[in-house]
């Protein structure tokens, strides 16, 4: 996982991972999870990268992940953040 900087300001947390995103300079975002996968995308982290996320705070089983639904409004989320950088990219 990562730190904060001492200039950003923390977006997103769990109660598992603290630090999962942050806002610098209104044009800086850093991110520990992933907004953008559809399910095929899911299930290729799934399969490719299962022995790191076996290890990780989650505790998932391949199954687990697989059955959670993307949820839909993770592509408005991202899309409210892509329009903030470019709307404070001018300042």
């Amino acid at each position: 996982m990562f730190e904060v900087p001492n200039e950003a300001t923390l977006l997103f947390s769990s109660d598992r991972v603290r630090n999962q995103g942050f806002v610098m300079n209104h044009r800086v975002v850093g991110l520990q999870f992933h907004f953008e996968p559809q399910s095929d995308n899911v299930r290729e982290m799934v399969v490719n990268d299962f022995p790191y996320i076996k290890g990780s705070v989650f505790n998932q089983t391949k199954a687990d992940i697989l059955k959670t639904p993307v949820p839909a409004e993770n592509k408005t989320v991202m899309f409210h953040i892509l329009d903030y950088i470019t709307a404070t990219s001018n300042r």
